[in-house]
Parts: structure tokens; sequence; C-alpha cells
């Protein structure tokens, strides 16, 4: 691919990702201009982009329905990345594994989320993570989780998470109602972790009871 061609393909997505995702597919009708291959080439991009956002946003309790004896078997517990032990894995699922872990070093916590191996081993896709990862880490709110940072061992890649303790919103509404000025606040910090996010230009796009944790 020459490197007009590259430019060309880069511009074209940037200038994808600053529209609105509904206005996306006609933008790039009128911008390709029946060139099917630059077409393909940016959705490829844009799709990428979406399964690095859903890594990031997936909390680990979506992939504990996910777990089996034969998974657990195969997992990291006892193994280090870096300086992080792992001690326990939390969830795995299509978008990769979850692990509690003991940062050796600063003596916390912290939740591993391993990158799948097609992330990991393609160095164009493991850039945009990184860049995608900088962004995410770029927030600073309370009811937001923390990334620390990224560590990559051998052929292992990860992102350091903050580990937050407590139950889901879905687990606590299954308990019964909630008494209205709980309600009130809950949705307050919600509603102020999702403008602090979009502040930064970032989008949740899987915002749901399963995914909220209700700290004790």
């Amino acid at each position: 691919m020459s490197a007009e061609r590259s430019r060309q393909i880069e511009q074209l997505y940037h200038a994808a990702r600053e529209r609105d995702p509904a206005q996306r597919a006609v933008f790039l009708d009128q911008a390709c201009a029946g060139d099917q291959a630059l077409r393909h080439e940016v959705d490829s991009l844009l799709a990428e982009d979406a399964r690095v956002e859903s890594f990031l946003e997936t909390p680990a309790l979506d992939f504990v329905p996910t777990i089996s004896g034969e998974d657990a078997g195969q997992s990291l517990i006892g193994r280090r990345l870096g300086s992080y032990q792992c001690v326990s894995l939390l969830g795995k699922g299509g978008m990769g594994e979850v692990y509690r872990a003991r940062d050796t070093q600063l003596h916390r916590d912290v939740a591993l989320k391993l990158l799948p191996s097609v992330f990991a081993s393609d160095p164009e896709r493991l850039a945009r993570f990184q860049r995608e990862a900088e962004v995410l880490a770029s927030l600073n709110h309370p009811s937001i989780a923390q990334i620390y940072g990224l560590e990559g061992t051998g052929r292992s890649r990860c992102i350091v998470m903050e580990l937050v303790e407590g139950e889901t919103l879905e687990e606590r509404l299954k308990r019964g109602p909630f008494p209205v000025d709980e309600a009130l606040l809950i949705t307050k910090q919600i509603a102020e972790a999702l403008e602090a996010a979009h502040e930064k230009d970032i989008i949740h796009r899987d915002l749901k009871p399963a995914n909220v944790k209700i700290t004790p």
C-alpha cells in the first residue's frame, strides 16, 4: 500500500470518527465515491475501534457466566505478569480474561484485563489499543474505575485497572426496590460519570445495571 493511500485511509478514518455513528455510513458513501477497497479499509479500522472500546468498557463481572472448570485449569493463577501476581480468575469470555492480582510493588489488589491474542500479536491493533487506553486513562472521576497502566510480559499484554469491590446494580435490584433517596444518589453518580466521559469524547455503549458497581 502506498504512503498516499495510507494517508487517505487515515484521514477518512479520523473524519468518520468525528461524526455521529448514525451518520458515518452516509459520509463514507460520499467520501469513498464507489471505491469499495477504500471503504473496506476504513470500515475495518472503525470496527476495530469498537472491539477495543468494548474490551476496555466490559467489566469483570460480564465474563463470569462463561467460566468453566476447564478454563480455570488453563488460567494464569499463581503466575506473574511483571510485578503483578495473579490470584484468581474473575471471568473469561470472547473479549479476554480478567484476573484479580496483587501488585507486589505497591501492595494493593488490582484487576488485570488480559488482551485477546488477536490484539497482543498484531502490532497495528496493539498500537491502536494503546491510544485508546491512553484516552481512557485520562479520565479522573470517583465513579469511574481507574486505569493504572499497561503491562507486557513475553506474548501477554494486559490492562491494569482499579479493582472495584461490591455488588452490581443488577444484583442489588434483585433484592428489591431502592429507597428514593438512594436511587436518586446512584442515578446522579452515574450521570456525572457519563458526563465526565463525554467531555473526553468517550461513549459507553453498553451501559446497563450489570455494568454498574455499587461500592460498600
